[in-house]
């Protein structure tokens, strides 16, 4: 068994399909660096369009949309250099997504993590949630299927409170959380300063309180992740959350029964579950919200993990695999949500008998790793083929992945969509209690990118790409110092705490290795963009 290492993993904000500038834009990091990177993490809005049918399901103007160079690595044109990793987003052919709702590969060495979910990689436990919150569809089931209207197009990617309960009920610690939309109140643990001179817009609803997903301000404060990484708003921001024993009491005092939760916390105790030997991670979260790729954007950003141990593949977590087992019979495929039972309240974990015999039967099965078992279940793009516009796909059909994964744990498929009468379940008193209102819907937020997500700036996108070898020069100097460095511009964890009001001693400054500095493509990418831009895959 191979001894323990230094995983380094590129994080990215949103994708847009744009793999062909991402993947480059990490070969250059390589070879400025002379470091491998091992992975490949997206925050959402990956956009897995296969065709132009597919494009007919993504939820923005028409004239936004554009097939980019997703289609490529589906086909098989082009092959992944990177092990990759992804979450929905609220810019996704969720047709597509639907057959993996529990994850599956896209393309292959292309792995979407699911709806919600828990996988392992090189020795870290990653876990996630695909989609945005929106109060007025989240008790509801995953009643949405093609052919999509305006409106079950997006409320398509709403997050639902079954995919939160699921992951309520992991114990053992996560390395990193992913989430598109960011975790409610996160703005407070980083410098809102920097944040409001980049988006100005968005101070009211922060300074309100409205700016953020509930769902995952909860989760952020019950798992305590080491890392969250989110996308979303076009900006890079880091912060830091202290998970203080303190802060824990003070939530507790004065919540009685069916009082307004406001962000629960396990404080720092050990998980259940924790076995004999292992490490009790520190009790800070660090948080990195990433741009969009775009030139001389902030939407890159290199993360080491030291001294881990495990196959650079993608393998099952036995844990979720236990809370997909004892949740099977929650799902609902209409709009009225099976009642969940202690949903806000004591949550229940998958006992150390039941993660042994599940990481014994995993084993046997691949050796724990995700088999590479990509199957395509559509026809990809042929650019061949004069075909301007595409049709609204039918129906989702069964993913051969979803099956097989299903029948290993001998659980019965449950994601074909049936009609029933709605009848509203009974409010639960304990529960995360939620404005179900569509008025704090955050795809409506306005961005204020000028034209960037749109097809009027290509001149100058193409232009800012030729400028930016001239322009890395003078950021990083004339030694490119940015790449030599392990941990490239380190986060001040001491200024994050005092722009918080808190204080951090000064042996804790280390907890904190989330940088701030933005990966400027280079000029070699111009050439990248100008061929996408003639092939009409620029969006």
């Amino acid at each position: 068994m191979a001894g323990k290492r230094l995983l380094r993993v590129a994080v990215e904000g949103c994708c847009h399909g744009e793999l062909d500038k991402i993947y480059e834009t990490m070969k250059h990091l390589e070879t400025q660096s002379g470091k491998a990177i091992d992975l490949l993490i997206c925050c959402g809005d990956f956009q897995a369009v296969r065709n132009l049918d597919d494009l007919e399901c993504l939820a923005c103007p028409p004239k936004y949309r554009a097939l980019n160079t997703f289609w490529k690595y589906y086909t098989g044109r082009a092959t992944a250099p990177y092990p990759t990793l992804f979450i929905g987003g609220n810019h996704e052919a969720m047709n597509y997504l639907w057959e993996l709702y529990y994850g599956g590969w896209v393309a292959p060495n292309i792995y979407y993590l699911g709806h919600a979910g828990v996988v392992k990689f090189g020795g870290i436990r990653i876990g996630g949630m695909s989609g945005i919150f929106n109060g007025g569809h989240y008790k509801q089931g995953h009643w949405e299927k093609p052919p999509y209207d305006n409106s079950s197009m997006r409320s398509a990617y709403h997050i639902r409170e079954l995919d939160v309960y699921r992951l309520l009920q992991m114990h053992r610690p996560l390395d990193v959380f992913l989430s598109h939309d960011w975790p409610r109140g996160i703005a407070h643990h980083g410098n809102k300063a920097q944040l409001f001179r980049a988006k100005p817009f968005l101070r009211q609803e922060i300074e309100e309180g409205s700016l953020g997903s509930p769902p995952g301000e909860q989760i952020l404060h019950e798992l305590q992740p080491s890392h969250w990484f989110s996308a979303h708003l076009h900006v890079k921001y880091a912060a830091l959350v202290s998970h203080s024993q303190q802060q824990h009491n003070q939530q507790q005092q004065g919540q009685g029964r069916g009082q307004k939760r406001k962000s629960p916390s396990r404080g720092p105790s050990p998980p259940p579950g924790l076995g004999q030997g292992q490490k009790v991670r520190d009790n800070f979260t660090k948080f990195l919200a990433l741009d969009k790729c775009l030139p001389r954007r902030g939407f890159l950003q290199v993360v080491e993990f030291p001294d881990v141990e495990g196959p650079l593949e993608f393998g099952y977590d036995e844990e979720w695999v236990g809370v997909l087992q004892a949740t099977h019979h929650l799902m609902s495929t209409t709009r009225q949500q099976t009642p969940l039972p202690g949903m806000g309240g004591t949550r229940s974990a998958v006992s150390n008998a039941q993660l042994q015999q599940l990481k014994e039967k995993l084993q046997q099965q691949n050796s724990g790793a995700i088999p590479l078992n990509f199957v395509p279940t559509a026809p990809g793009h042929d650019p061949s083929t004069p075909n301007p516009k595409g049709r609204m796909p039918r129906q989702s059909p069964r993913n051969p992945q979803t099956e097989r994964f299903l029948e290993m744990l001998g659980l019965p498929y449950n994601l074909d969509q049936q009609s029933r009468q709605f009848v509203p379940p009974k409010p639960d008193p304990l529960e995360l209690q939620i404005d179900e209102t569509e008025a704090a819907n955050p795809e409506e937020i306005e961005l204020d990118d000028g034209n960037d997500d749109g097809d009027g700036k290509c001149e100058e996108a193409a232009e800012a790409f030729s400028e930016a070898a001239e322009a890395a020069k003078q950021d990083l100097g004339d030694d490119n110092s940015m790449f030599q460095s392990d941990s490239l511009h380190n986060f001040d964890a001491s200024a994050a705490l005092q722009a918080q009001g808190g204080q951090m001693g000064t042996q804790d400054t280390t907890v904190v290795s989330a940088a701030l500095a933005a990966i400027v493509p280079t000029a070699s990418q111009s050439a990248v963009y100008e061929q996408n831009k003639d092939e009409g895959h620029v969006q």
